[in-house]
């Protein structure tokens, strides 16, 4: 399905707005604004449960790493959890400071491939078929995590199902998510607790040595290569195929660095080490957000979240069901594994590329396969090499 930024060409009314295409525009910005929320809530929710993030420093590193990103790439970039670090530190149960500091060390070794140009010459040795398996692998794990959230609350999730299906085959005009968050919210209200408003207080963080040594070695080492390959190369490739030319910021250098400054503030600040993303990308652009509005709104949002509602915060994200997350979440998977259409016809890289996200499924782990994937393309192509270098001796 291709979206299109409405009422682009539409005349101006008298009194300078675009009335009705205006008022239908700012819906698909909306609807887009939201569409990773199925990624980074759950994540949150238990990030500041279980290991102790303060929701003010949290949705405020958020809030404003969404509005910078977007103000200079003039797209809608999204802003996640770094998945590995996050799940390591959930089951670690790891202390809040030792994430800051391994979101302030990544967000350093971020800065130095991008100031040093290391992180083109490293996105080069990533093929279009271990490219293109990445995304498919990514978008089997979010439909798994789907169903997991699904089957929790399975009454809401049909509902929720329903929605989606009537906005996206019958009723085109009404962005997907709209219906989608007023059903949440309507089913939230009451479970909402507002025991505190206002910012929470936090301070400034300050890495000891030993955080920021056992947060590399715990944290930043098994996060690194899934970071370039999914939040560098794969956050390019779908960003070029999505917005085209608008998106012609978006590079190899530009990506690690934004990523780079991002957390070692966010780090200082309290945050969760944070990163792009293709799977947002792809979440952010095919629910609406065909220009960086949808990053401004969901920026605001957040900010909001970490100024006016604070303690509460938490309260607010954790009550928004479980079957809405988990339905938006299946969308969002299966249109970024059907990324992959792309090489559909060309064999060889089509067989890689299923490997490579059959294995990352199977291993819960995109790094695994990654590895798997360059292995074999490049075995492949010193095969080739070889092959050739004899027909020539023959000749």
């Amino acid at each position: 399905m291709k979206w299109e930024a409405i009422g682009e060409s539409l005349p101006m009314k008298d009194s300078g707005g675009h009335g009705a295409i205006g008022v239908r525009r700012w819906m698909w910005d909306t609807s887009g604004a939201f569409g990773d929320i199925g990624v980074f809530f759950p994540i949150a929710i238990v990030l500041i449960q279980k290991n102790g993030f303060n929701p003010t420093a949290l949705f405020l590193a958020a809030g404003l790493f969404y509005i910078a990103a977007a103000y200079y790439f003039r797209i809608t970039m999204p802003v996640q959890p770094l998945k590995a670090m996050s799940a390591i530190a959930i089951i670690a149960g790891l202390p809040v400071e030792m994430i800051n500091a391994a979101g302030i060390v990544m967000g350093m070794i971020l800065l130095l491939l991008s100031v040093t140009g290391l992180s083109v010459k490293l996105g080069r040795i990533f093929p279009v078929s271990v490219i293109r398996g990445i995304q498919l692998g990514l978008g089997l794990m979010l439909i798994k995590a789907a169903s997991h959230l699904i089957q929790l609350d399975l009454p809401v999730s049909m509902m929720a199902g329903v929605i989606l299906i009537g906005c996206i085959f019958f009723i085109k005009e009404l962005p997907p998510l709209i219906p989608l968050l007023g059903l949440g919210a309507a089913l939230s209200l009451s479970q909402i607790r507002l025991s505190s408003l206002g910012p929470l207080a936090w301070t400034p963080v300050i890495p000891e040595a030993t955080d920021l040594w056992v947060g590399f070695t715990t944290l930043v080492l098994p996060q690194i290569a899934l970071t370039l390959g999914n939040a560098v190369v794969a956050t390019e490739a779908t960003g070029k195929m999505l917005y085209g030319k608008t998106a012609e910021r978006l590079n190899l250098r530009s990506i690690p660095l934004s990523m780079g400054i991002a957390n070692v503030i966010s780090g200082w600040m309290g945050g969760v080490p944070m990163c792009h993303g293709s799977g947002g990308m792809t979440a952010h652009f095919k629910l609406g957000a065909t220009s960086r509005r949808s990053a401004y709104i969901i920026g605001a949002t957040f900010i909001g979240l970490a100024l006016l509602f604070g303690g509460a915060a938490f309260s607010i994200i954790s009550s928004f069901p479980k079957g809405v997350l988990g339905v938006l979440l299946f969308y969002v998977g299966t249109q970024h594994a059907l990324l992959v259409g792309d090489i559909l016809r060309m064999k060889p890289d089509i067989l890689i590329a299923i490997t490579v996200g059959l294995v990352g499924l199977v291993s819960n782990n995109l790094t695994v396969g990654f590895l798997v994937g360059i292995g074999i393309h490049y075995g492949f192509a010193g095969r080739r090499k070889r092959s050739k270098c004899v027909d020539r001796r023959r000749l």
